[in-house]
C-alpha cells in the first residue's frame, strides 16, 4: 500500500478481498484507491464528490468541441451504472474490464448497514472510473494556463 501521493495503490486481488473496508474508507475518510493489475494503473474508487469535482474540471480545462447547439446531439450518452457492493464483488472482473476497455463508470452504492443514515442508499457514494478518465493529461493542464496567460497579458 502506497499512501505517500493522495491515493493508495492496491492490486486487483486485494480490491476484492476487501470491498467493504475501502469503500467505507472512501465514504468516511475521502480515500482515493487506484487499481494496479500487474505492473499497469487500471481504475480509481474515489468518492462522488471528488468525481463530480473532477468532471466540472474537465470541463474547465478541456471545453467541448461543438457548438451549444451541437452539443446534445453529439452528447456522450453513457451513464452512470449503479451498482451495490455484492454486485461490485460477483462481476468484479468482468466490470473492470468494461471499465477498463470501454470507461464505463459504476457507482457503488452503499450497504445500509455501512451508511449509517449520513448517505442515501440509493445514491451511488463512491465512483469507479478508468484510471485514463482519473489523471488529468498535462497537456490539457498547460493549454488551459496558456491560454489564460495570454489572455491575462493583452
Amino acid at each position: 500500500m502506497n499512501e505517500n501521493e493522495g491515493f493508495i495503490r492496491l492490486m486487483n486481488e486485494e480490491v476484492r478481498g476487501n470491498l467493504l473496508e475501502i469503500l467505507s474508507g472512501v465514504m468516511l475518510e475521502g480515500k482515493r484507491f487506484v487499481l494496479v493489475k500487474g505492473e499497469e494503473e487500471v481504475a480509481a474508487i474515489i468518492p462522488i464528490r471528488e468525481f463530480e469535482r473532477l468532471e466540472y474540471l474537465k470541463e474547465e480545462i478541456k471545453p467541448s468541441p461543438f457548438l451549444p447547439s451541437e452539443y446534445e446531439y453529439y452528447e456522450d450518452e453513457k451513464g452512470i451504472h449503479c451498482i451495490r457492493l455484492n454486485e461490485f464483488k460477483a462481476e468484479f472482473e468482468e466490470i473492470l474490464l468494461e471499465v477498463m476497455l470501454n470507461g464505463e463508470v459504476f457507482g457503488l452504492i452503499p450497504p445500509k448497514d455501512l451508511a449509517k443514515g449520513e448517505f442515501d442508499t440509493f445514491s451511488p457514494a463512491a465512483i469507479v472510473m478508468s484510471i485514463n478518465n482519473f489523471w488529468l493529461p498535462d497537456y490539457w493542464i498547460s493549454e488551459k494556463n496558456r491560454l489564460s496567460f495570454s489572455l491575462h497579458s493583452q
